[in-house]
């Protein structure tokens, strides 16, 4: 069986990630904003092209929002208690592979352990969800056997 990781820990480091993630986007949306209402001094320049610029500063600002929501999903998680089964907070050890349940995030790794997070609204959490230590699910033609889950 793999060592256990902190959930604290695990938690702590998709925190980190998500805050990192997030100041990413803020100093994209701030550089094409900054971009997008600069008058450019330049005559072969005299069109207007900040349209493309309005459109993706849309975008940024959306996935902003989107990763500002999952930090806020991420900070009033309770990762105090053991899971008896695969629910948001668990941390489940597979055969193949151990999951972190809340979001989407980035592999963190530690003591030799790779832990990937995955998000409620996944389709990997619903062939898993509700189950004890013991199963077994299938995803994607491959079957996950869950060693450990805490």
């Amino acid at each position: 069986m793999k060592n256990k990781i902190d959930k604290n820990w695990i938690l702590e480091s998709c925190l980190a990630n998500q805050n990192e993630l997030i100041a990413n986007f803020q100093k994209r949306e701030s550089e094409i904003n900054d971009a997008a209402f600069k008058k450019n001094a330049s005559a072969s320049q005299s069109e207007d092209r900040s349209a493309g610029k309005y459109e993706l500063l849309k975008a940024i600002g959306d996935e902003l929002a989107f990763a500002q929501k999952e930090l806020a999903f991420l900070s009033d998680l309770d990762v105090t208690t053991e899971s008896t089964v695969v629910e948001p907070g668990a941390v489940v050890v597979t055969d193949k592979l151990t999951f972190f349940i809340a979001i989407s995030s980035d592999k963190i790794e530690k003591d030799q352990s790779t832990i990937v997070g995955i998000s409620t609204r996944a389709p990997i959490y619903a062939s898993m969800r509700g189950l004890e230590k013991g199963n077994s699910f299938q995803f994607n033609e491959t079957t996950y056997v869950i060693e450990d889950l805490y």
